[in-house]
């Protein structure tokens, strides 16, 4: 039996026809909780896609061994889940590996993400174990994609990906959490030749979207293979949108001044043009911006003899 596209999701956050990208700045020592509901507040609201009773597959990216930004940072998981159970979703967690670095069950272990999935009471499903079924996507260099039935089936998809760059698909935001949910086979035909990896990383995300996608880009790598030193964004960002939050990725990552393979104009980046051409998300977009934060209270919290103390320094 082949399966067919699941009906494509509905943004619930544009604005003037466009979608919308919030980016909230986020500082060590904020609290991650805060600047999620920030940025789902920004959005609109979470209730807009998420509701009570939803079942809720979130994927995030613990493609390897190596933390964050390579793997999904385990505060960041946690808050997600915290912030989504608040509003009565019910959660699952699922992901597969790299090829390079699996079984799974082994980078999860390393990473010490099972116990953060226990402490909520959270269900993980191994992508690796799970039943691949046959899903027929109207691509050009993908005409059948075998995908897990889980996430397949799932009521309600919630992407939490990293912002770095990389070595084959150039950068790796949103819509490169895709490589997680094909199987082993296709992954091989993925990376058999490179010059087609980003437009099939565009069309892995054919068969569904997601409802909301979270971008934590408060770290990351530039360099053209995405490893290295760290660079420090320190942002957070939301979108019912992959291509216009990935775009907005793409154009953080670029203000960092270093040879890699995204110094041209995001237009030309062969995954978001093609998702784009797809109809999987828009580069243009509206972006909204919170403000950081630059002190712990405002000082007319002070009485005044404490201010007159400040006034003799």
């Amino acid at each position: 039996m082949i399966y067919q596209p699941r009906p494509r999701t509905v943004n619930k956050y544009m604005q003037d026809v466009k979608p919308l990208v919030v980016k909230v700045p986020h500082y060590n020592g904020d609290y991650l909780q805060e600047s999620l509901h920030t940025a789902f507040n920004l959005l609109g609201g979470l209730l807009k896609s998420i509701c009570y009773g939803d079942r809720v597959m979130l994927k995030p990216n613990f493609n390897c061994s190596f933390r964050f930004p390579l793997s999904t940072d385990l505060g960041m998981l946690a808050a997600l889940i915290e912030v989504l159970k608040d509003v009565g979703a019910i959660v699952t967690v699922g992901e597969m590996c790299g090829r390079a670095d699996w079984p799974t069950e082994k980078v999860m272990t390393n990473l010490g993400v099972f116990p953060v999935l226990q402490r909520y009471g959270v269900p993980f499903i191994n992508f690796q174990n799970d039943e691949w079924i046959p899903l027929e996507v109207p691509g050009k260099y993908w005409q059948v994609i075998h995908v897990p039935r889980s996430i397949y089936e799932s009521e309600k998809r919630v992407y939490l990906a990293n912002a770095r760059c990389h070595s084959s698909a150039r950068f790796s935001a949103s819509l490169k959490l895709s490589v997680g949910f094909i199987s082993p086979e296709d992954r091989e035909i993925l990376h058999s030749d490179k010059a087609k990896t980003e437009a099939m990383v565009a069309e892995n995300n054919l068969g569904w979207q997601p409802d909301l996608v979270v971008v934590d880009g408060r770290r990351s790598t530039v360099s053209w293979h995405g490893r290295g030193a760290y660079v420090y964004p320190n942002v957070i960002m939301a979108s019912g949108d992959m291509v216009a939050v990935d775009s907005e990725t793409v154009k953080i990552l670029k203000t960092f001044s270093t040879k890699n393979r995204i110094q041209m104009d995001v237009a030309e980046l062969d995954t978001l043009r093609i998702a784009q051409e797809h109809g999987l998300g828009s580069m243009d977009y509206t972006l909204l911006e919170a403000e950081g934060h630059e002190r712990t209270e405002e000082e007319g919290n002070l009485d005044p003899a404490a201010l007159a103390v400040k006034d003799q320094l």
